[in-house]
């Protein structure tokens, strides 16, 4: 029986998302779907399982996030992105990937079995990053409302695939989460390779966050002299480490080391922490500073508005927009409550920077400068609204003003 309760069901094309977190019928909890895609390039037939946001939108896309080994992963991150969704993190659709062979789906090199680690076949890391690339993308966007922004995921082997994909063809996801990767395989032919690779590809836009446990209960300053296979995992992570370190100007690479977890007990502490390290700068602090506006210049309240959606638009990969309601009620919230128009005047201006071609900016505008008692300034932006696309509301209180 697998680790988590999972409902099969016939994925209909329409975009549900109340049954995710939901009781069905049997009163059985229900945290994703499990679909599946034939892949010619693994020839082989493969199962997913999706997880949508639980208050999604008709019509709206949400970055993917996809985790390897799913059986043992997939429910911890699932719940994980659920708490941390929304104010740490955008909504965002899980994919989990249960293993045919993850030896020879996550290395990158075909390697003699280690003593202890039989294993018949390894090496077929291309062939998996191309199923993924090319074909599970693909039918992810084809049938979720899938958006630009990717996040990967992985533990141990699954963590090597994560950071031997982020070195090698960074381009392919924009988010690297590796838990304890490991990157000793084949004699660390990954870390050797790993210091040119970084020098040469392209970075920008791209994060990898690299988290580490001490399985070994000894020191690193120690263990780096050792040379025995039981702290080789140890010492090929604290390599890379220093490769990383050697190239920080040009990355985006956190690694955060747990001197007190081993190789399992790391999973999901890392998992929380790493993926709120990803997605630091999701979080808009300043929204909530219009509480106590009387402390805070106009521009110190809204100037964070345009340079922290500047940064969503490029994570996202798209335009992306504070919501033009919330803004609204703010600015009316400082003018009405506050009494402090100048600073209420420079919310509406947020609006119309971002929404210039929408109608009801201007009549917000108007509606403020009626309030301020100057009727011409009002008309001009009536009129304006009137321009866009003949606003109703506008056209009522136009009228009004120059019976």
């Amino acid at each position: 029986m697998k680790n988590i309760l999972l409902v099969v069901v016939i994925i209909s094309i329409h975009f549900q998302t109340k049954a995710q977190f939901s009781k069905n019928g049997k009163k059985e909890i229900i945290i994703a779907t499990v679909d599946s895609i034939c892949s010619e390039t693994l020839k082989e037939h493969r199962e997913i399982w999706v997880h949508l946001p639980v208050e999604g939108k008709e019509g709206e896309k949400y970055p993917v996030l996809y985790i390897l080994d799913a059986p043992e992963q997939f429910s911890p991150i699932a719940g994980i992105v659920s708490h941390l969704e929304k104010w740490d993190m955008p909504q965002t659709i899980v994919v989990g990937i249960p293993n045919t062979d993850r030896i020879r789906d996550f290395t990158p090199t075909d390697a003699p079995a280690s003593p202890g680690e039989p294993f018949e076949n390894s090496g077929g890391y291309e062939n998996f990053i191309n199923f993924m690339e090319c074909e599970l993308a693909p039918y992810l966007k084809n049938k979720y409302p899938v958006d630009e922004m990717s996040t990967i995921v992985g533990h141990s082997l699954a963590g090597l695939f994560v950071v031997n994909t982020y070195v090698s063809d960074p381009r392919v996801f924009d988010k690297y989460l590796a838990i304890d990767p490991a990157v000793s395989w084949d004699d660390q032919i990954f870390v050797d390779t790993s210091e040119e690779l970084l020098q040469k590809n392209n970075y920008q836009d791209k994060s990898l966050h690299v988290a580490v446990a001490n399985s070994t209960s000894v020191d690193t300053v120690r263990v780096r002299r050792m040379n025995d296979r039981h702290t080789e995992h140890l010492r090929a992570n604290l390599n890379f480490h220093d490769i990383l370190v050697e190239n920080k100007q040009h990355l985006d690479a956190t690694w955060e080391y747990y001197p007190y977890d081993d190789h399992r007990s790391l999973i999901i502490p890392s998992m929380y922490s790493g993926i709120k390290n990803l997605f630091s700068w999701y979080k808009f602090k300043a929204r909530w500073l219009f509480n106590t506006p009387k402390g805070y210049s106009a521009k110190e309240l809204t100037e964070p508005y345009y340079t922290h959606f500047k940064t969503l638009s490029t994570h996202f990969k798209r335009d992306m927009k504070p919501e033009w309601e919330f803004v609204n009620e703010v600015a009316f919230f400082i003018l009405d409550v506050h009494k402090l128009p100048e600073k209420a005047k420079a919310y509406l201006d947020v609006n119309l920077h971002f929404y210039p071609d929408e109608s009801r900016s201007y009549v917000a505008m108007g509606d403020f400068y009626l309030k301020e008692k100057k009727k011409k300034a009002a008309v001009e932006y009536y009129k304006k609204a009137i321009e866009i696309d003949g606003n109703t509301d506008a056209l009522k209180k136009l009228k009004k003003l120059t019976k």
